[in-house]
């Protein structure tokens, strides 16, 4: 639901609509997402999306980003290994570190969840007016600014949000 015109200006009020409208952008992308969750975890496509952007990561960027301690970040990484999605190799420049990169695999997995998502994301905007469509794109991109304004670093726009365990991607 959009905020009343009188609302605009007031950033808690238009949040409140923003929050309710972005629900329909989160389960758009979650059918995209139903095709890789029987292949891996939800934290698994999260740790996954997370080194396929940061590549190569360390083992401490990935639990940072994750929001978790180094050891749970290594058992996932164990187990996404294990699958042959992610290689975990010594680091180039410090031989410390574990450098993690997606593999071809991995890489192909990821790639089908985003042709997914734009696919699902396309069949929304289709049945859109070109004017709302424009007009989403304005606002998305001025959001995004915004977003990276705060917190000072590029936010990507086109993955799944923070939302329901997305990691934009």
């Amino acid at each position: 639901m959009l905020p009343d015109i009188s609302e605009v200006g007031d950033p808690a009020a238009v949040a409140v609509s923003v929050e309710a409208a972005t629900r329909a952008l989160v389960i758009t992308l979650g059918r995209a997402e139903e095709e890789v969750l029987p292949r891996v975890s939800v934290s698994q496509l999260r740790a996954l999306l997370i080194i396929s952007r940061q590549a190569p990561a360390n083992l401490n960027q990935l639990a940072d980003e994750l929001g978790a301690i180094p050891s749970s970040a290594s058992r996932l990484c164990d187990r996404l290994v294990a699958a042959g999605l992610v290689t975990r190799r010594t680091g180039s420049v410090d031989r410390r570190e574990i450098e993690l990169r997606v593999s071809a695999e991995g890489q192909r997995l990821v790639d089908q969840l985003r042709e997914t998502r734009v696919a699902e994301l396309a069949a929304v905007l289709a049945t859109m007016t070109p004017e709302g469509q424009r007009a989403l794109l304005v606002g998305l991109r001025e959001f995004q600014r915004a977003a990276e304004r705060l917190d000072g670093a590029p936010a990507e726009v086109g993955g799944a949000g923070p939302a329901a365990g997305h990691d934009v991607a």
